[in-house]
């Protein structure tokens, strides 16, 4: 399960995004991360890099997405909170133009089956080792985790 965790937290917030002007990587960052949240993966993946297909086909992008959110006795779900984003400066190399964002991510890990007491710090300390973040809080009543990071994402902009 926490390779799943994993793989889900990175695929999410490193999904590469298109942009050649700071404008335009605003708006699609933001469209970016309201598909993510809104799990709406099929336009979420208009914005991944194309040679990422190359590896693995796009209608199994969207069911991996979809099996990540929605695993075995758990679901996740981002958070449709503002994402804070920060742009670096758009830098050109070899013709492609490039970018580092960071953003708030906000998420929720839902189980199906009551955590119990005895597990409880063991995965707390593993989400939070796991996601590089301490802002791991556990409801009880709800039973689920809410995790807050900063994640990062990388635009690129080039002829492909």
């Amino acid at each position: 399960m926490k390779k799943l965790i994993l793989l889900s937290v990175l695929l999410i917030s490193s999904i590469t995004i298109f942009a050649q002007d700071k404008k335009s990587l605003e708006e699609r960052a933001n469209q970016m991360y309201g598909y993510t949240a809104s799990e709406q993966y099929e336009k979420l993946l208009d914005f991944t890099y194309p040679k990422l297909f190359t590896i693995v086909p796009r209608d199994k992008m969207v069911e991996i997405l979809q099996r990540m959110t929605k695993g075995e006795g758990f679901t996740i779900a981002i958070a449709p909170t503002p994402p804070n984003f920060k742009f670096g400066e758009i830098k050109k190399i070899d013709g492609g133009h490039y970018s580092v964002l960071t953003h708030d991510l906000n998420m929720k890990m839902r189980f199906d089956e009551p955590v119990a007491d005895d597990e409880l710090e063991f995965l707390l300390a593993s989400l939070k080792t796991n996601l590089k973040t301490d802002n791991v809080t556990f409801d009880k009543k709800d039973n689920s985790f809410t995790i807050i990071k900063r994640s990062q994402a990388v635009a690129v902009w080039d002829k492909d």
